[in-house]
Formats: C-alpha cells, structure tokens, sequence
C-alpha cells in the first residue's frame, strides 16, 4: 500500500467512515447531558426531602443513590459506545501516518470536533448540579440544625452528576490524543 508524504490518499483513506467514528464517539457522549442534569434534579428533591423531614434522611439517601446508579447506565452505554467508535479510528490503516505527517486528514479534524461535542455534556451536569446545590441553600435556610445532613445528601448526589464529566472528559481525551499529536511534535509547544 502507497502512501503519499503530504496527506492520506489510499483508497481505505478517502473514505470519511473513521473521521465520521471519531464525531460520532463525541455526539455520543451528550447523553451525558441528559444524566447530569437528571441526577441533579433527583439530588435537589432529595435535599428538599430532607430539609422538610431530616428524620428520614437514610431512606432518602438510600431511593437517591438507587436511582442515580439506574440514570447513570445510558452513560455507561454511551461511554462503551464511544470507546468502541476510537478503537475503529485507531484501526484506520493510516492512523500512524496522519499522527506523524497529514495537518489535513479529516479524522483528526473530525476527532476535535467529536472531543469538543464530548464535553458538552457538562453544560446538563453544570444545570443538575446548580439546581440540587440552589435547592440544598433553600433547605438550609429553612431548616439550618440540618445543615449538616443536607450537605452530606447534596455532596453524594453530586458526586454521582460529576460522572458524567468524568466519561466524557475521558472520550475528550481520547480523541485530542487524535486530533493533536502532530501539531505538538511540529510546533514543539
């Protein structure tokens, strides 16, 4: 197989399907979107639940850690997803090439694209997170001898929310490593 110094030209090269996998890993991820903010919601209700009644504080920290794990497995499909659709770029004939020569193939344009997209799912977590922390403030004011609990039951569920970035910061990752080893071995940064 010929491989031109400028850029990939193969026949297996033209084809956008790797580029088009690394996007797709990216779009992937924005289920994340909908999880963080899902699990933030569920957090703020449950702070407002105890705030309202602090004696049944186990039980609802109990139904909130069982329905964060549930809203956490579309994630957990969109992270297996994503890492399956990099595993297809990486076995793009001309992988190596392009980390080592190409500033045009379209996978690595395709893959910065996709890690950009990736960590949007942080806007939903960012969302979830503000309202469940807003909520817990509201709870205190009304109820200030249960800060403590309040506090313990905000910083679980949002914990869980913090996920969500965490696998799409991990996808992000993946496909900057595609997207960008050429121009740091190039302009020595």
């Amino acid at each position: 197989m010929m491989i031109k110094k400028s850029s990939c030209t193969t026949t297996s090269h033209k084809s956008p399907f790797r580029g088009l996998a690394a996007l797709g890993a990216g779009i992937a991820m924005l289920v994340g979107n909908g999880v963080g903010y899902g699990i933030g919601v569920a957090t703020g209700f449950a702070v407002e639940g105890v705030a309202r009644q602090p004696e049944a504080f186990d039980e609802i920290l109990e139904a909130l850690i069982l329905g964060n794990l549930f809203a956490l497995v579309p994630l957990l499909a969109a992270f297996i997803v994503a890492l399956w659709l990099i595993a297809l770029v990486k076995k793009c004939h001309c992988y190596d090439y392009c980390l080592k020569h190409s500033d045009s193939c379209l996978t690595r344009g395709l893959a910065a694209l996709g890690a950009a997209i990736a960590v949007l799912s942080g806007i939903g977590v960012g969302i979830g997170i503000g309202q469940a922390t807003g909520m817990a403030v509201e709870g205190i004011a009304r109820q200030p001898e249960a800060f403590d609990i309040i506090i313990e039951m905000l910083v679980t569920g949002n914990l869980f929310a913090l996920i969500a970035v965490l696998a799409s910061f991990i996808v992000a990752v993946k496909l900057l490593i595609i997207a960008s080893i050429p121009t740091i071995i190039k302009n020595d940064y």
